[in-house]
Formats: structure tokens, C-alpha cells, sequence
């Protein structure tokens, strides 16, 4: 394969781009990037079921989990192959810019390119995420074409297939995130799309701000016909829930006994956009749930023939689920206390059953 380089300029209207090949002296002698490598691929999900597993771009700590585990310090490239969609954690402010960035930990740019390029090979996409539960980010009117660049310059250094909404707490409402942000997401998926490609925009919202008036409700409804798909976080959120009437009771998240029931009511809600929750259209839904008792405080499902119920039921109704999303690989590969392996068993459960491995 030819590797080539690639020219931008950076302009008030937004990027200039302009690929050559390797070697060619080029206007100024300025080089960048390599652009047409196996990372330079976005593949597509259409018709796909997901299994997608956020990845760590720190080290582990050590007894980093909620029940003092250890999650596992794994490359991108040894992320478990059932993970069709492998968001990379995290895209946030560093305390100087206004505009998010993301610079890879302990290795050069071209070194993590290659590790995109090798997931990218298989098949499997990989997205860049935004924000992270303490990560900082308040963009103000006029960064739409800012943020839309820095967008551009992290999917044509690193590979990236497109970027996850992963706002947590006060950032998603922070400044003028909840305009700027689709604003620019726009920009961004209308770049791709003139070349052919599908950059993928997804979200990770938690799912009590997915109700009318809630604060994801602006990032849904702008990107209406632009997002790829929603995976709601269906942890961490301890009694809250749904009300069913036609079973008359309330199913909370934290409720282990009606695990079942909470998973198909809150999705069949979402899907209709009832039982006070937006819409959400099942071939967009994504069930986020965390791969162990260690990845969150609450959520965790110790049946997984829980989950397969619920996504056969749904599929029964006629409205088939588009798939599961964990946080995080790095925890399914990770240990508990006693140093026992969790040994990828989210992945070993729901890959089979989702198709993707």
C-alpha cells in the first residue's frame, strides 16, 4: 500500500486538505499526517449489531474500582475482538484551551495511529469520546468551526471513526455546549460524508436526562438524522427507574430481582418515547451497562440471561435492539480484590450472542 501524506491549511472557513504521496516536496516543505492507511478506513455499522467497549487511554492506579479491583492497563490493539466499536477515553479541556483535545499516553502519534489502523483492519471502529465524568468542557458561540477543525485534525492524525458525546454532570449544560457541540458535529459528519464516509456520532447519556426538558434532549434533537446510535448509561443512577402501569409498580436501576423487566420497559420507553422518556429509535438504541461489579456502584447485571430476555422480547414486539455497550474493556479484562481475573466475561457473554465475535 502507498502511504501519503497530507497538506492542510487551516483557514477561517475551515480545512483545506490536500494529499500527496510520501516523499513529494511539498508547497513550504510542510508534511503532516499519513492519510490513506488502514486507519484512514471508517467502517461502517450499518446493519450491524454492536458490542462496544470504552477503552482507558490512562494507566490503572491500582484498586480503581468500586470494590477495590484493579482494572487492566491493555493497548488499543489488545482490546477484546468482540468490541465492534471501541470509544477512546477521553477528549476534554486541558486546562489552558478553550477548545477539547486528546494526545495519546506513552506513545508517539504515529505509534497510536497504527493501533487505530489495526482495529480499523478488522473491521471494528474506533471513536474518539468527549468529556468523561470529570472532564471539562464549556465551548461558547463562535467555537463551532473550531471545535469541528480539532474534530478534523484528530480523525485525520489518529484515524478516529467518528466521535462519542459522553458528557457527564455540569458540562453537559456548561457554556454553550448544548448548540456548539451539534453545531460542530454537523460540520464534521457533512466533511466525511463528501468524501464517502459515515462519521459515526454517538452518545452515552445517562439515561434520567433522557426526558423532555432534560439536558440531553438538545443533543438528540439536533442531531436527529445525524447520530449513529444512543447508548443510555444504565448504571450508576441507584433507585431511579420507570414506572410501568401495566404492571403498576416503579422498576428502579438498582432493582437486581427485576433486572429483566427494567432493561425491556426502560428500552420499550425509550423506542415509543413513553413512560415520561424521549424517543429513541430502536435501530439506534444501545443498552450501556457496566462489564462488572467493579466498573460502576450500581448497574451490573450477574444474570446475563437477563439481558437476553429483554433483547427478545423487544425483538419479538418488532423492534430488535442495535446492541450493548460496556464500561469498559480495560474493566473486563481487569481483576477483582482477591487478584481474580475478570477474564473478558462481559465480552464472552454478549459477543456471541450479538453476533460480533
Amino acid at each position: 500500500m502507498v502511504e501519503w501524506k497530507n497538506t492542510k491549511k487551516w483557514v477561517a472557513g475551515g480545512v483545506l486538505t490536500a494529499a500527496v504521496a510520501l516523499g513529494v516536496s511539498l508547497t513550504g516543505g510542510t508534511q503532516a499526517q499519513a492519510v490513506v492507511d488502514d486507519a484512514s478506513a471508517m467502517p461502517s455499522i450499518q446493519g450491524k449489531q454492536v458490542l462496544v467497549g470504552y477503552w482507558h487511554s490512562w494507566k490503572s492506579t491500582g484498586k480503581d474500582g468500586y470494590k477495590q479491583g484493579t482494572s487492566a492497563d491493555i493497548a488499543l490493539k489488545d482490546v477484546n475482538s468482540a468490541y465492534n466499536v471501541v470509544p477512546v477515553s477521553f477528549m476534554k479541556g486541558d486546562g489552558v484551551n478553550r477548545i477539547p483535545t486528546f494526545k495519546p499516553v506513552g506513545l508517539t502519534d504515529s505509534e497510536f495511529r497504527a493501533q487505530v489502523a489495526a482495529l480499523n483492519k478488522q473491521g471494528r471502529s474506533v471513536v474518539l469520546a468527549l468529556g468523561g465524568a470529570d472532564g471539562h468542557v464549556q465551548l461558547q458561540t463562535g467555537d463551532e468551526q473550531a471545535f469541528a477543525n480539532e474534530i478534523i485534525r484528530q480523525v485525520e492524525t489518529y484515524g478516529f471513526d467518528g466521535l462519542d458525546i459522553d458528557l457527564e454532570q455540569t458540562a453537559i449544560t456548561a457554556g454553550n455546549n448544548q448548540t456548539v457541540i451539534p453545531a460542530a458535529l454537523k460540520i464534521v459528519k457533512n466533511h466525511y460524508a463528501a468524501e464517502g464516509k459515515n462519521f459515526l456520532i454517538t452518545m452515552a447519556p445517562e439515561f434520567p436526562y433522557l426526558k423532555p426538558g432534560a439536558a440531553y434532549q438538545s443533543y438528540i434533537t439536533s442531531l436527529t438524522g445525524y447520530y449513529d446510535y444512543i447508548a443510555p448509561q444504565f448504571y450508576n443512577q441507584g433507585g431511579d427507574g420507570v414506572w410501568v402501569d401495566e404492571t403498576n409498580q416503579w422498576i428502579a436501576q438498582n432493582n437486581d430481582t427485576l433486572k429483566k423487566e427494567f432493561l425491556y420497559y426502560m428500552a420499550d420507553s425509550l423506542i415509543h418515547g413513553t413512560r415520561g422518556y424521549l424517543q429513541i429509535p430502536a435501530d439506534k438504541l444501545v443498552i450501556g451497562l457496566p462489564s462488572n461489579n467493579d466498573a460502576a456502584a450500581t448497574g451490573y447485571v450477574i444474570n446475563p440471561q437477563n439481558v437476553y430476555d429483554a433483547f427478545n422480547m423487544l425483538k419479538t414486539a418488532g423492534t430488535p435492539l442495535k446492541g450493548i455497550m460496556t464500561w469498559s474493556a480495560n474493566w473486563d479484562a481487569g481483576k477483582n480484590s482477591a487478584g481474580v481475573s475478570y477474564n473478558n466475561a462481559f465480552a464472552n457473554a454478549y459477543g456471541p450472542f450479538l453476533g460480533t465475535k
